[in-house]
Formats: C-alpha cells, sequence, structure tokens
C-alpha cells in the first residue's frame, strides 16, 4: 500500500465519523487559532507603538519636566529653548513641543472642528520620521513673526476636506475667547504624534463624546499658538537633536544640567532626560517578550488537543480490529498499518491546523479592528502552526499506530 491509498482510507474514515473528528480538533482549532490571533495582534500593537515613538522623533532625546511637582518658574521657557541649542555642547537643534486646544472653522466647506494644536519650531522637522507629504515646513524666519501658518495632519485634512493636499487652505481657530485665520502650508502624517501628546485616545474620546465634530491635528510655531490660546508658554516638554558623533544620552543629561542651573532647582528627578531609541528598544523587548508568554500558554490547548487526537485514535483501533486482523492476514506488513494510523492522525490534526490559522487570521484583524491597528501575520507563523501542528498529530499518533501494527491476526480476527 502506498502513501497515496493510505491517505484516501484515512480521508475516508474521517468523513464517515465528521463530527467525533471535528470534536477531536478542536483543541488543535483552538489552540492553532488563539495562537495565531496573539501572535498577529501582538505583533502588530508592538508594530504600531514602536511607530508612534519613531515619529515623536527617535533620534532625538525628550527632555521633560515632572509638572505633578514643578511650580511656574520650574517650567521651560522658549529662552531655555533657544539657549540649549546655543549653549549646551553637542546639541545641533531644539524644539518646543506645547500643546493646545480649541474650536476651527474651515472656511473652504464651513465645516466645524475641534483641534488639536501643537506648538513647535523649524527644528522638531528634523526629529520626526515623515517630512510633509505635501507643501512645507514653516521657517526660522516664520516662527519669528508669530506667522499665522500650520502643518496639517493627513487624516485630518481627509475628513474635514474629502483629499490629502489641501496646501493654501485656512481655517479659523478660536481659543479662549481669540481667534485667528491660520493657512495651511503643509500637510505631514502627524496625527497620531499629536493623539499621542495630547493625551492619548482617552483624550479624542473625550472630545468625540463632547461633540460630534471631528478632531483635526495641527503643528504651528510655538509663538503663534501662545497668540490664539492667550497662554504663557510654560513647556513640559523639549524635544533635542544632538550633533553627528554625540551620544544623545550624554546631550540629553546635559540640557537637563543647564535646566537645573537656569532654574535653581536640583531635586532629583524635576528634569529627565528620555532617549526616544531607547524607548524603541524596552517596547520591542516587552511586548516581544508579553506575546510568547501568551502565545505559549495558549499553545498549551495544543497539548490537550493532542491527547484528544490519542484518545480518538485508541478509539478507532479498538473499532477497528477485526479490519486490521483481516488486513493483516491477507499480507499487511506492520509498518504500512502503522503508516495507516499515522495518516489517519496527521490529517485529523493538519486539517484542524488549517482551520485555526483561519480563524486566528480573522481573529487577529477583528480584535485589531476593535482598536483600529493593523495586525501583522507572518508567513512563517503560519507554516510553523501548520508544521506543529502536523507534528502533534505525529506524536500523539504514534502509540495508537504501534498498538494497532503490533495486534496478532489471530487474536483480531476473533473480535467481534
Amino acid at each position: 500500500m502506498n502513501f497515496t491509498e493510505s491517505l484516501k482510507i484515512a480521508v475516508k474514515c474521517i468523513k464517515a465519523n465528521w463530527m467525533r473528528s471535528l470534536l477531536t480538533m478542536l483543541g488543535i482549532i483552538i489552540g492553532i487559532s488563539s495562537v495565531i490571533m496573539i501572535v498577529g495582534a501582538g505583533t502588530g500593537v508592538r508594530d504600531y507603538i514602536v511607530g508612534l515613538i519613531e515619529d515623536m522623533g527617535s533620534n532625538a532625546v525628550l527632555v521633560s519636566v515632572d509638572s505633578t511637582q514643578a511650580q511656574d518658574n520650574d517650567f521651560i521657557t522658549l529662552d531655555d529653548v533657544e539657549n540649549i541649542k546655543e549653549k549646551v555642547n553637542g546639541v545641533d537643534r531644539c524644539s518646543p513641543m506645547l500643546m493646545g486646544f480649541g474650536q476651527a472653522t474651515i472656511d473652504k466647506t464651513a465645516t466645524e472642528a475641534t483641534v488639536m494644536m501643537v506648538g513647535v519650531n523649524s527644528d522638531v522637522q528634523f526629529a520626526l520620521t515623515n517630512t510633509c507629504s505635501y507643501g512645507r515646513f514653516f521657517t526660522d524666519e516664520e516662527y519669528d513673526a508669530n506667522a499665522p501658518i500650520a502643518i496639517m495632519g493627513i487624516e485630518s485634512a481627509k475628513t474635514v476636506y474629502g483629499y490629502e493636499d489641501v496646501t493654501g487652505e485656512s481655517i479659523t481657530v478660536s481659543s479662549s475667547g481669540k481667534s485667528m485665520k491660520i493657512k495651511v502650508c503643509g500637510v505631514a502624517n502627524i496625527d497620531n504624534l499629536t493623539n499621542t501628546l495630547g493625551g492619548g485616545s482617552n483624550m479624542s474620546s473625550m472630545f468625540q463624546s463632547a461633540s460630534d465634530k471631528p478632531i483635526i491635528a495641527l503643528f504651528m510655531p510655538c509663538t503663534t499658538l501662545t497668540q490664539i490660546t492667550g497662554a504663557d508658554a510654560n513647556l513640559s516638554s523639549v524635544f533635542v537633536i544632538a550633533e553627528d558623533g554625540y551620544d544623545y544620552d550624554a546631550v540629553g543629561n546635559a540640557a537637563v544640567n543647564y535646566l537645573k542651573a537656569a532654574h535653581g532647582n536640583y531635586e532629583n528627578g524635576m528634569y529627565t532626560a528620555q532617549n526616544m531609541a531607547t524607548y524603541i528598544e524596552i517596547v520591542d523587548i516587552i511586548m516581544s517578550v508579553l506575546t510568547a508568554f501568551i502565545a505559549a500558554v495558549g499553545a498549551i490547548s495544543l497539548i490537550v488537543g493532542g491527547i484528544g487526537v490519542m484518545n480518538i485514535m485508541l478509539v478507532s483501533v479498538t473499532e477497528r480490529t477485526r479490519e486490521i486482523g483481516i488486513r493483516k492476514s491477507l499480507g499487511a506488513k506492520t509498518r504500512v498499518i502503522t503508516m495507516q494510523f499515522l495518516t489517519e492522525s496527521i490529517i485529523l490534526c493538519l486539517i484542524g491546523g488549517l482551520i485555526g490559522v483561519v480563524l486566528g487570521i480573522v481573529g487577529a484583524y477583528g480584535a485589531c479592528a476593535i482598536i483600529d491597528i493593523s495586525p501583522k501575520i507572518e508567513w512563517w507563523l503560519v507554516l510553523v502552526a501548520l508544521l506543529f501542528s502536523s507534528g502533534v498529530g505525529l506524536f500523539f499518533g504514534i502509540y495508537p499506530a504501534r498498538k494497532a501494527a503490533k495486534l496478532s491476526p489471530i487474536e483480531a480476527l476473533r473480535r467481534e
């Protein structure tokens, strides 16, 4: 008997007891689908978080103030930003990060929106992974002149205009009783970054629940933002970019030391420097370990499924004892009987694995759709899952197959 014939007989036996076979495969299906879903969704979440950090400047150091303890004179000022850039050794560029919120009216469509604004200078563009997709960033001269211009997020543009390239369009922004007409000078992928700086999804949810207005993101000169909001430029964080050849951690620590001296506050922990590249490594390690651990826990069900396969194959051997006796009396060798039952066991697990892969992929996309993230399903993951399910069938099918192959033909034929 060749492998093809063994395969046909195995498929026929599975079809003859399809409900029992399906229940037997259930453990394999659950195990494979859970591993695929967890790894695919976990990798997607990891890439999303890493992408956010990279958008915030993977080549930058974020220098922050502990706002929970800081007094008014402890916050970073715009003068500090210029002094860090000019006086701190190894600093190439430095940009403020000031958040502001308000209401906006799209002049072209009269659409009203909630606006999340980030006040920066032109140096911030060198920290961002993606520059303007359309138009340009504002210049140092425009920053110094408090120019009423801004960079809009790509998703924001599509939300309120219906298309991406909105360069040259005007928006009337109002906050704290003041308003200003802002011209869009560029469009960039800053929506997720602005949302993160503004407090993440909770902030967006708060705005969304308070109003049905769309939310748009703008990067504008920090000097312009202070005119719109009427607030002082008390900064809780700045981006520092080191010169080529300088260690980012050392430059960040130097900027912290400058702030301590400038504000006369040497309290430990008031000012901190965080290398964004280090954040990426930490997030990558944490998410990878967490995903692997949860996937390993999910894979335990594969062992349970394998035991179920072995159990049902032992039942199958008992039910087909007479068949085995007839085949052995007609000259079937031990290896042929072994191959027959091993094939059936592997086919059961392989079919369960295929169903599990499909359900796992669907589950990963479904879970990620809830948080608006794309899962990442690698081809090697699917291949490993199928090979592993086949291995489970092979491992747990060996004992029943050997038991069937060792039956004595005379003893087998005597059984009813």
